[in-house]
């Protein structure tokens, strides 16, 4: 299961319910590159991005590199909706992983990913 990086913002910021379905969740979890990059953007000191990286460490989260095929289907999810649902560009990667990889995506950003065929979102807690 691809994990969004609304998830992980709650675990740091202490919401016990993200953390007790990350913990009693069954199928491996991942997060896309692009999901680290947004939590390292939203990090305000060195130190905070350290404390992210060993978080997604600590609780066995496998990184998904951004492969050809993730880069060409996000790119086609980009252009195909940015203008009428106005996806972003990290939110069109995080997406196009779980789709590539075949994987569920937990977020709570269901605006952001409603409108994608194929993507089978879970809202997390």
């Amino acid at each position: 299961m691809v994990i969004d990086s609304t998830v992980l913002v709650d675990v740091i910021r202490g919401k016990e319910d993200a953390y007790n379905f990350l913990s009693i969740t069954k199928e491996p979890l991942t997060i896309s590159r692009a999901g680290v990059i947004e939590m390292v953007r939203g990090a305000k000191t060195k130190k905070d991005v350290l404390s992210v990286l060993k978080l997604i460490k600590n609780l066995n989260i496998n990184v998904i590199e951004i492969s050809e095929e993730i880069s060409k289907l996000a790119g086609n999810l980009f252009e195909s909706y940015y203008h009428k649902y106005g996806i972003g560009a990290m939110d069109s990667f995080i997406a196009a992983t779980a789709v590539v990889k075949k994987e569920k995506l937990a977020s709570h950003n269901v605006k952001h990913f409603k409108f994608i065929k194929d993507l089978e979102l879970i809202i997390p807690y």
